[in-house]
């Protein structure tokens, strides 16, 4: 299922899995780590182990044939904060992407996190973080519209992602949920210098790419082709050759994107020409 650009839908969160269990004090929805009195079921311990009385359980206690007490232990439920890191550099002009499905991604993520009890937060950048494009993390009602308005105000420009870096120093120390938004059309050494800004953090990197630049070419005709960071453009005589050639290269980028993902233990989300809400819940769902 897809969602709707025009933000006039009900949207429904979707839930999420973490790959771990979060720490800190702010009660939530996920399984936390540590023990504790209240939460999520684990495991009967004996009471000398767990002196609490108050959660002894009496009738696995009665078939002890050691006759010892137990009791209930619990792994309490913790909230994690939930940020989305959106590439706002020129190339993120291309079908109005930002505008349209990424807006839609980041809103929906800000409801799910609100609705789960957790905090969501965004940061947008360019060549330098985007104070327009940025809310600290918060979890108010209605921070999924501020989200989508953020978002269909910007203009992706400039020709770098140095302010992904910046916003990644602004994230907080505890271990988070981050959405990275971006086409990845930089530099790997890019790639690899963000993704090690990130490496405290449960990263989904969220690929977006368009089919009219990859698949729906046509095989003969002139065509006008730009560098959207640049502002570089150029006439190309399209033929069957070279749109074989342009594909062999788009595909060699997603492998080596997903060789880099993979060597981090990341599994990435293609977010390709719309939202589709069925396929990012599963992969949500698969932590």
């Amino acid at each position: 299922m897809t969602a709707p650009q025009d933000g006039t839908d009900e949207r429904r969160p979707i839930p999420y899995r973490l790959r771990w269990r979060p720490e800190g004090i702010f009660p939530g929805a996920h399984p936390g780590h540590g023990e504790g009195t209240e939460g999520e079921f684990r495991r009967h311990v004996p009471l000398l182990r767990q002196p609490d009385p108050r959660r002894i359980d009496l009738r696995v206690s009665l078939r002890d044939p050691h006759g010892e007490l137990h009791v209930r232990q619990f792994a309490p439920r913790r909230s994690v904060p939930v940020v989305a890191l959106v590439d706002l550099s020129g190339s993120m002009r291309f079908g109005e992407a930002v505008a349209g499905r990424v807006a839609d991604l980041c809103a929906l993520a800000a409801l799910s996190a609100v609705r789960s009890g957790d905090s969501f937060a965004l940061y947008g950048a360019d060549v330098h973080l985007r104070e327009d494009v940025t809310i600290p993390l918060a979890r108010r009602r209605g921070l999924e519209e501020e989200v989508r308005e953020r978002l269909l105000a910007a203009r992706p420009g400039g020709s770098g992602t140095d302010g992904l870096v910046e916003a990644a120093e602004r994230l907080p120390s505890r271990r988070s949920l981050v959405f990275l938004v971006s086409d990845f059309l930089m530099p790997s050494a890019h790639i690899e210098r963000l993704l090690d800004a990130l490496w405290r953090h449960d990263v989904v990197p969220v690929v977006v790419r368009d089919s009219a630049a990859e698949e729906r070419l046509p095989r003969w005709g002139l065509m006008e082709i730009g560098d959207l960071e640049t502002g570089a453009t150029r006439l190309v005589f399209l033929r069957p050759s070279l749109r074989a050639r342009w594909r062999r290269e788009a595909e060699a980028r997603r492998q080596a994107l997903t060789a880099t993902f993979t060597r981090r233990g990341l599994r990435a989300v293609e977010l390709k020409d719309a939202l589709d809400t069925d396929a990012l819940a599963r992969r949500l769902m698969e932590g």
